[in-house]
């Protein structure tokens, strides 16, 4: 009789013992993992669709992610113009167009992040058109 009583308080003890030890290597398996990140779905160049000639004008890269949030990215991504009538100035967007020899021209700017592309058409008008 005295050896089943040492067996039960033996059990009685281990069991609460290996619950709370599975207790806390689930939490801190649990808190040691990383949240998931977002996936990276898009990105948009935002800036006007319509600029006046000889001015400086700003364009911004902006990541999009599955989880709807979006990132400014513009220095981080590869932003080009190929024309003759503008060019980027510097990484943080900045595009500056030149004095006009006929009205109504148009350029592309082109953007990469992260092997995505985007690409935006802009017009560029003289002072003249508009204040007509």
């Amino acid at each position: 009789m005295h050896t089943l009583r040492y067996g039960l308080r033996q059990k009685t003890v281990l069991f609460p013992a290996i619950l709370t030890v599975l207790a806390i290597v689930s939490f801190y398996a649990f808190a040691s993992s990383e949240p998931a990140r977002p996936k990276l779905t898009g990105i948009d160049i935002i800036g006007p669709d319509c600029v006046p000639e000889d001015t400086q004008n700003v364009y911004c890269v902006v990541a999009v992610y599955d989880d709807g949030s979006k990132v400014e990215v513009t220095a981080d991504s590869n932003v080009e113009v190929v024309s003759d009538e503008c060019k980027v100035i510097n990484l943080g967007g900045i595009v500056e167009t030149f004095k006009l020899a006929q009205p109504g021209k148009h350029f592309t700017i082109y953007a990469n992040y992260h092997d995505l592309e985007v690409k935006k058409s802009v017009t560029i008008y003289s002072h003249s058109q508009k204040t007509r």
